[in-house]
């Protein structure tokens, strides 16, 4: 048996060793390539390579149903490889702004597709492979090696290498590619008085960004590692980026008949404020002993309070009580301040039987915040939209914050019109979205406002039903031809474009909201140096600092095989302009990310109707963290 398996093992091998001496023979259609290391020639051999192509036409249709049920429709180019398929779902998803992430589309495709079996080789000693009698069509040939990675893709380095290729009748492809090794970080963790503590779990983290605001986010999937009985603990196979490193101490026990608490996260080198942590940049390949942590005492606070809940609940089918559940949420105003993903999603949650009853939230660091609650309504909407929500603004200082009271009342509808600067008749089928502003903006749930857009009457009026407690921008008027833009928002007479609108419990008052025709159109190149040209760069238009948390103005694009990009029906003013490899979704949208680039921007002004032409130069991945 053992035998047996092993011929199974170096087959693929030997065949690629083989074939590659000699494919010149011409008669079948064929794919061979070398695997290098990123930034060198030098061969990588033992990475496994795989050729995937595309799946049954009804499987297909089967994912696209299934995908635009989440909310992302598509349509791929007709003989798509599965994996074509898939990066055109994960890039849809995340210019829309959707909550769904790569590894969610990657569930979605696994579950819709199922399993696939594809031919596989290895590469030999001189990182080359090959496969053979081909049939002509759409393939992506995808590399694999265990702590190795590809090029960067929505500013992360995936565990595979791969490229996109159309074979011909009788043509053998050539698909070079290269990955980039992984790091090591390594070192110990020490109490005040410099003694070594085993079992402190250490993490490491990056900063991903939604609707431009940072969020403090596990880099590396799985479990997180712990100290071993020296305090030592090592992290491997970290891909480029920057990152911070975390360390907490294993919860201890409280007073009699209180729950274990945890202790204070600490970051490298030595602080417990997110603002005074230092950066590790990864390049690729270091190998970073001595990153010792002095774990820091820090107060940990609380919250608490009463919550009301004015929603019906139900009746409980069994007959007995009828009780709601509360969950709550906890979100860090300080914008500058990358937030803790975990704790805005989910902060704790209890069961109210009565109206009224109290809350309390444990292990709050110092900060400004913005405190959600959300109950089950069945009348606010559908699906993960179906809640409704109460607020409330609590600053902690050095002690615990109490007496707080937050209100659940079904939420309010907004109400407004759609007027054409100068008169005139509005295009038909608009439709207006909200999108919300401050730290709730970092809760996903409470984003989703953002995805329900509402339908504009042929006389411009319109009405956003459902909206949640809290501050608000027009977000978007869809359904404008190509040179329209908004080109004010008001209400009560005065300008709310910029700096937005308050919804609270009560009906708000209405919106006025004016579009105009004669948008500008920014067009240009990006460039790899210079003579080279650079597809599929993230492209960015950016608006003036002082106009900046206006989401409305912003705008993103990729440049086409001939690195060429267009923005058209821009709003007149002052923009920035950026080009960068890779970076995360929604990151131009972010003013400490922009602000690292500024000195790579290119000014440009928009005048009504006007065009403008601009020439970039990439912004490397490794500069677009």
């Amino acid at each position: 048996m053992k035998r047996t398996v092993l011929s199974l093992v170096l087959i693929p091998a030997c065949i690629a060793l083989a074939a590659a001496q000699d494919t010149s023979r011409g008669e079948t259609s064929g794919v061979q390539g070398s695997v290098t290391r990123a930034g060198t020639n030098d061969p990588l051999p033992e990475v496994q390579v795989v050729l995937e192509g595309a799946v049954s036409p009804e499987a297909m249709q089967s994912l696209l149903s299934a995908a635009a049920g989440a909310g992302i429709q598509i349509n791929p180019p007709a003989g798509a490889s599965l994996s074509e398929t898939t990066q055109l779902l994960t890039a849809t998803a995340a210019a829309r702004g959707l909550p769904i992430q790569a590894p969610g589309i990657q569930n979605l495709v696994t579950r819709t597709v199922g399993p696939q079996t594809w031919p596989t080789t290895l590469t030999d000693r001189d990182g080359r492979f090959v496969f053979r009698d081909v049939r002509p069509g759409r393939y992506t040939v995808r590399a694999v090696r265990e702590g190795f990675f590809g090029k960067p893709v929505n500013g992360t380095y995936p565990p595979t290498a791969w490229i996109d290729v159309v074979v011909a009748e009788k043509e053998t492809k050539q698909t070079p590619l290269s990955m980039v090794q992984g790091a090591i970080l390594g070192g110990r963790v020490y109490d005040a008085s410099g003694i070594a503590l085993s079992n402190v779990t250490v993490q490491v983290y990056s900063v991903g960004y939604q609707t431009g605001f940072a969020l403090l986010q596990p880099a590396i999937a799985g479990p997180a590692k712990t100290t071993d009985d020296r305090g030592e603990f090592r992290l491997f196979w970290i891909p480029p980026g920057d990152y911070y490193l975390g360390a907490i101490p294993p919860a201890r026990a409280g007073g009699p008949g209180t729950p274990f608490q945890p202790g204070t996260r600490t970051f490298y080198p030595n602080v417990t404020r997110m603002n005074d942590a230092m950066p590790i940049t990864i390049r690729g390949g270091e190998d970073l002993r001595g990153m010792d942590i002095a774990l820091r005492a820090a107060p940990l606070l609380r919250i608490s309070g009463t919550v009301t809940n004015n929603i019906p609940v139900p009746p409980n089918p069994n007959g007995g009580a009828a009780a709601a559940t509360v969950f709550f949420h906890l979100a860090n105003r300080d914008l500058e301040t990358p937030n803790d993903a975990a704790t805005a999603n989910n902060s704790g949650n209890i069961s109210l039987a009565l109206a009224t009853g109290p809350f309390e939230l444990p292990n709050i660091a110092p900060g400004s915040y913005e405190v959600l609650a959300r109950v089950a309504d069945a009348n606010a909407g559908t699906g993960l939209g179906a809640f409704s929500w109460g607020r409330a603004i609590v600053d902690v200082d050095d002690r615990d914050v109490s007496g707080v009271s937050i209100a659940i009342n079904p939420p309010a509808a907004l109400k407004g019109i759609v007027r054409m600067t100068g008169g005139g008749a509005l295009p038909a089928n608009l439709r207006v979205s909200l999108t919300p502003m401050g730290g709730s903006s970092r809760v996903a749930l409470y984003t989703l406002v953002s995805t329900r857009a509402s339908p504009v009457e042929a006389n411009g009026s319109f009405a956003v039903s459902s909206v949640p407690p809290g501050r608000f921008r027009i977000g978007a008027v869809s359904g404008l031809p190509q040179d329209f833009y908004i080109a004010d928002v008001r209400q009560n007479a005065m300008s709310v474009f910029d700096a937005g609108f308050d919804i609270g419990s009560a009906a708000p008052d209405p919106v006025e909201i004016l579009v105009s025709n004669g948008g500008g159109i920014v067009s240009g190149i990006v460039e790899d140096g210079p003579t080279k040209i650079a597809a599929g760069a993230v492209v960015a238009l950016v608006p003036e600092a002082k106009r900046f948390e206006n989401r409305t103005l912003f705008a993103s694009t990729t440049s086409d095989a001939s690195g060429r990009f267009v923005f058209r029906g821009v709003a007149p003013g002052d923009y920035r302009l950026f080009a960068w490899e890779s970076t995360p979704p929604n990151a131009y949208q972010n003013a400490g990310f922009i602000r690292k680039y500024e000195p790579r921007a290119q000014l440009v002004h928009i005048g009504q109707g006007g065009s403008v032409t601009a020439q970039l130069t990439i912004i490397p991945a490794l500069e677009s963290r």
